[in-house]
């Protein structure tokens, strides 16, 4: 069995998440701190065009105080980060390692995994500023828990997806870029950038276009347990996570059956 074989070359894994962090950052003179930089820099530029700009308008915090547009915004981005950073890396992970792929046998998902949890730590220190950010506005409650299944449903929705995509992308080099595009396109149709009161406010057809998007239920529920301190029903956060278990497992699986001649692909 797949995640048999997957708990039983943990070893193998951690070697390769090993490498990847010692390598990322290696010549750089900030290492880690870039990846805080980036999506702070993001935050604070799209925090000013939205909220002052466009005069967008979140949603009140749990704790009964102003509404908080930055903090709302870094809800969102976190959790999307989460999704998109994994899914990035793991289609890509494939091409990285052809050489080695071809010089030693190994199972081709091991190094996927491994630059993955790396990826993980970084998604942490974003994780740990937003918490930060939260303390800060005195923004705290019990629903903070349920946070933890829900960000573990993200991963493995992402991580399942990346490695159906990793197998495609080895083959016609096209689908790394057409993601990318998808991505772009996906991340407008995410509520992040804005409450989805807002868009049902102004376009009912376009509302449920975002409701339908199955990263739209993560943040949404992101924004319920952490922003506004609302416990979703337990059917809801259940459901999200059994979403990610299964996309992981049959994108695993597909990996698997797929990877046998990836060598000749590489």
């Amino acid at each position: 069995m797949v995640l048999t074989d997957l708990i039983r070359r943990r070893a193998l894994i951690a070697a390769f998440a090993n490498r990847d962090f010692a390598t990322r950052y290696r010549s750089s003179v900030l290492g880690w701190g870039w990846s805080l930089l980036q999506p702070l820099a993001t935050l604070a530029v799209f925090a000013a065009v939205f909220s002052i700009v466009f005069r967008v308008k979140a949603p009140p915090m749990g704790n009964g105080a102003e509404a908080n547009f930055a903090v709302f915004l870094f809800t969102g981005m976190v959790t999307w980060n989460l999704f998109s950073s994994l899914l990035t890396l793991s289609m890509t992970q494939l091409k990285s390692n052809g050489e080695l792929l071809k010089k030693v046998n190994f199972p081709a998902w091991a190094p996927i995994l491994g630059a993955s949890i790396v990826q993980l730590i970084q998604i942490l220190l974003e994780l740990a500023v937003l918490i930060v950010m939260y303390l800060w506005l005195r923004n705290v409650g019990w629903t903070w828990v349920l946070a933890i299944p829900i960000l573990i449903g993200v991963a493995l929705f992402a991580q399942g997806i990346g490695l159906m995509l990793a197998i495609i992308n080895a083959r016609y080099g096209d689908v790394m870029y057409i993601v990318s595009v998808v991505l772009g396109a996906l991340y407008f149709l995410t509520p992040i950038l804005y409450p989805l009161s807002l868009v049902q406010e102004q376009a009912e057809w376009l509302a449920t276009v975002v409701q339908i998007n199955p990263m739209s239920w993560y943040v949404e529920s992101m924004h319920q347990v952490m922003y506004e301190l609302v416990a979703p029903p337990a059917w809801q956060v259940a459901g999200l996570l059994v979403l990610g278990f299964v996309v992981f497992w049959i994108g695993l699986l597909v990996f698997d059956r797929s990877s046998e001649d990836i060598g000749e692909l590489l």
